[in-house]
């Protein structure tokens, strides 16, 4: 029985791959459900033991004691205890997952689950571009959400580019010619997706830099078809650029946005992140070693701009970058600890072999870009996606004993 509840706890944690793009309780169903199973499942303290010594789980567990101590400091300064939930205790979810999925057939069934979910996404958000899918009620009150299926464009657009690194690096080491080219195929498809009908100005941006990334592997395989393929893909974002759609999206918006913020001090996109990013860097000053706690930038953001006739406009629960939240918050050490854990995690990728070098990679480099805009460790659905997908990251070259391995 314990045998078959641990193989239950696997598929949960497979299972949570494939609902993270979807859904919000199912994604923390499976989640806990992986975490209940796996705890009750065979060899528990073995391989529990061996997962504790996994230095993804490790350096988590790090960022999550950083988050701990942050969240002490707040109820030490404000006399009353923050409200936690995932935002912290998901930092526990790679040493669950490493606890789960021991082998490379299980970390890649849930890989497989995650791209197959956003690809059934990718390929719905083209349905309703056509006209075949009926758009969602939202979209008719913020155009920007037109295409969506089930999250916001943000996320889909970055969770559509990670598909698309994941085809290209399984590209890369397909044997099969008819394979290699169905990958390219995917790969074309996530950059029409992201380019043209989801219209996500983050995503336009994470692209360039992602798009280089491909071109220099693509430069380092010395194969003229690979080669062709990556330089479709760095040129992409060149070429798109005098799209008009695309300029009007990315470049005529935010100088609007800009002027508009400056002159009238309107709301838009780009000027709530001006009023943001404004008013935290007092906030950071006053705190600048340790921050002032977790979950404290809110309520300091709300004194600072309540008195103003149109706060409610500019009210948002995170200052929409990540850096700037961690100073606010955590300080000056929990920003080193923040890109000291990034610098060793991009150190480690270095060294895995494809194709998930190029998946982890690429999952980084979306990460850091993109959290120069947002606050992604915050949202919901981009803080599982990264974790849950870093989760599975494999392990060092240390094995269990044959004995206790749990073959998929």
């Amino acid at each position: 029985m314990r045998a078959k509840l641990l193989v239950a706890g696997q598929w949960c944690a497979v299972a949570s791959l494939f609902v993270v793009p979807l859904n919000k309780p199912a994604t923390n169903v499976a989640v806990v459900l992986a975490a209940l199973f796996s705890m009750l499942g065979s060899d528990t303290r073995v391989r529990w033991l061996a997962a504790s010594r996994n230095p993804i789980a490790r350096g988590a567990l790090l960022w999550w004691a950083m988050l701990m101590l942050s969240w002490f400091h707040a109820w030490f300064a404000t006399g009353t205890p923050p409200p936690d939930g995932s935002v912290i205790w998901a930092a526990w979810y790679p040493l669950v997952f490493a606890s789960l999925l021991p082998t490379a057939q299980w970390r890649r069934r849930a890989l497989l689950a995650l791209a197959i979910s956003v690809a059934l996404v990718m390929l719905a958000s083209y349905g309703m571009d056509m006209g075949l899918i009926p758009q969602r009620a939202v979209a008719h009150q913020m155009p920007a959400m037109r295409n969506t299926v089930f999250k916001e464009y943000t996320q889909q657009g970055l969770s559509t580019l990670l598909l698309g690194a994941m085809a290209l690096s399984t590209a890369l080491v397909a044997s099969n010619r008819w394979r290699r080219i169905a990958l390219a195929a995917l790969a074309v498809l996530v950059l029409v997706n992201v380019l043209l009908v989801i219209e996500s100005r983050t995503a336009y941006l994470v692209l360039v830099p992602l798009a280089m990334y491909w071109a220099w592997r693509g430069i380092r395989r010395e194969r003229w078809g690979v080669v062709a393929l990556f330089a479709l893909v760095a040129a992409a974002p060149a070429v798109a650029w005098y799209t008009p759609v695309i300029h009007q999206r990315l470049l005529s918006s935010m100088e609007e946005g800009i002027h508009a913020y400056v002159s009238e001090r309107e709301p838009s996109s780009v000027g709530i992140r001006l009023e943001l990013w404004r008013r935290t860097i007092p906030i950071i000053e006053s705190a600048p070693l340790f921050g002032h706690g977790y979950r404290q930038w809110e309520p300091l953001y709300r004194k600072s701009i309540e008195a103003l006739p149109d706060f409610d406009s500019f009210m948002m629960g995170h200052p929409h970058q990540e850096m700037l939240w961690i100073l606010s918050e955590q300080g000056l050490v929990g920003l080193l600890v923040w890109l000291g854990l990034l610098i060793a995690l991009a150190r480690y990728i270095a060294r895995l072999e494809s194709p998930e070098r190029g998946i982890y990679a690429s999952a980084l480099l979306i990460y850091f870009v993109a959290g120069l805009g947002n606050c992604l460790w915050l949202d919901f659905s981009h803080r599982h996606l990264f974790i849950l997908l870093l989760a599975c990251i494999p392990p060092p070259a240390e094995r269990l004993p044959a004995s206790r391995v749990v073959h998929g």
